[in-house]
């Protein structure tokens, strides 16, 4: 039997408090991108991608805690703002955290500050059930990252996929099911994370560029910055992050929780570790403006897109019950024009054929959408992941 919570009108729009809390972790993000700007190798990428399961699983967790939170008693703002605070710390020393012990330390006592705010605010809601059974194994994951701290710089990494594991799995191994989503507030949420991820990427990347005193680098290559970032936008906004509400709200309540977190936690971590890889990429491929690049920094251009895209498709087929062709196609497209471009052109073609390539995407999606509304209705009518018929037209 699930507990459903009667969420209050005041929760169905993000509060200004979460916010300030999505600024911070959007901070910690952008600090951890920056340990693969500083060394682009498959190693940093590793180590990227770790750190990303371990940060983002718990800033997803605080979406689901703030879901069920009223903000406008003293109490759960300086809850909120303690978990903030941990966020904001573990910024300051994750850069650092693979080198010594110390830094590793603070890192993991900030995690564990983060993840005991989480358990102890879930209690007195109606999710209290669910974190019972959850809690006890997010704790564990977060012991592990202190425990991180203690061992050498080489191993340190493999506790962190540990804990990374750990946190992957607790939600197939216990269910979700005990815990309440109100769709509009969920989707808001984790939709201003990826503008708000979008946004600093765009501004990191054009820090990176205003120091570049080649005038033709300088411009055209923040220009082109801009539009593959506003193209990435244009793909979740324009139409999915509307639909999504829309069909998280049509599957029913016992079964909503569990939706949320392969949409919303799975696929999502995608999403944002390809913004954060595609944001180095751009980087990348400034540097090499002129030249072509045989690193693997000159693959994290078409490596970011890729995953955002495959996040994109995988986000859309936990919701709607099927895939979309085009962004899988345009994966492969990526894969096979802006690789080479990038490893055998030069930085300013890579990222002028990524554009064009979301650009066609773009355009066929438009096009599909006018053809639909022509047409009166899908060819391929939605599905609910549930696996029944949807009953509104999306």
């Amino acid at each position: 039997m699930t507990h459903e919570r009667a969420v209050p009108d005041a929760a169905d729009a993000v509060r200004p408090l979460e916010l300030f809390f999505d600024l911070v972790f959007v901070f910690t993000i952008t600090q951890v991108a920056s340990i693969l700007a500083a060394a682009p190798t498959l190693l940093s990428l590793r180590r990227v991608a770790v750190l990303l399961v371990i940060i983002w699983w718990m800033y997803s967790g605080y979406a689901w805690l703030t879901n069920a939170l009223d903000l406008d008693r003293t109490g759960p703002r300086l809850l909120l703002l303690t978990g903030t605070a941990g966020f904001f710390l573990m910024s300051m020393v994750v850069p650092k955290a693979a080198g010594t012990g110390r830094w590793a330390l603070i890192f993991g006592a900030s995690y564990l500050l983060v993840v005991t705010v989480h358990l102890v605010g879930f209690i007195g809601t109606s999710g209290h059930l669910g974190i019972i059974r959850i809690g006890p194994l997010n704790l564990a994951s977060a012991l592990v990252v202190l425990a991180a701290g203690l061992v050498p710089p080489h191993a340190r990494l493999w506790l962190w996929t540990l804990a990374a594991a750990m946190e992957v799995m607790t939600p197939l191994v216990t269910g979700v099911a005990k815990f309440a989503v109100g769709a509009g507030h969920f989707v808001e949420r984790h939709g201003l994370a990826v503008i708000i991820v979008l946004g600093e990427s765009i501004a990191e990347v054009g820090a990176a560029t205003s120091r570049e005193t080649n005038v033709t680098t300088s411009i055209v290559g923040s220009l082109l910055a801009l539009v593959l970032s506003a193209e990435m936008w244009w793909l979740y906004f324009d139409r999915e992050e509307r639909e999504s509400e829309a069909r998280l709200e049509r599957v029913p309540a016992d079964r909503r929780p569990r939706v949320a977190v392969y949409s919303f936690g799975y696929a999502y971590y995608l999403i944002i570790l390809g913004i954060a890889v595609a944001a180095v990429g751009m980087e990348k491929a400034i540097d090499e403006f002129h030249h072509s690049s045989q690193h693997l920094a000159a693959l994290l251009l078409p490596l970011g897109i890729c995953l955002y895209l495959v996040g994109l498709a995988c986000f859309h087929r936990t919701l709607a019950g099927n895939w979309t062709r085009p962004r899988l196609t345009a994966v492969l497209a990526v894969a096979a024009l802006v690789t080479p471009a990038a490893l055998w052109n030069s930085g300013a073609v890579a990222l002028a054929t990524a554009a064009l390539v979301l650009l066609a995407l773009i355009a066929w999606e438009s096009g599909q959408v006018r053809r639909t509304a022509v047409g009166g209705g899908p060819a391929h009518p939605a599905r609910d992941p549930g696996g029944s018929p949807s009953t509104r037209r999306v």
